[in-house]
């Protein structure tokens, strides 16, 4: 559960920024903005999920 934990949120602080970041005059809606957010949000989650694969991976015992 600690892995999962700090992608989400910076899945939902990259979302939560492209809200409030200014657009166009045609895509200045919520839809939109969360549309091209997840464009940001998707591979940013997967690079933390990554990072913390690699911080957290145990050494093996051999």
């Amino acid at each position: 559960m600690k892995k999962i934990i700090p992608p989400l949120f910076v899945y939902l602080a990259v979302c939560l920024l492209t809200i409030f970041l200014p657009a166009s005059d045609g895509y200045n809606t919520i839809g939109w903005k969360l549309f091209v957010g997840q464009l940001y949000a998707i591979p940013a989650l997967l690079m933390a999920v990554l990072i913390m694969f690699f911080v957290f991976k145990r050494p093996s015992h051999n």
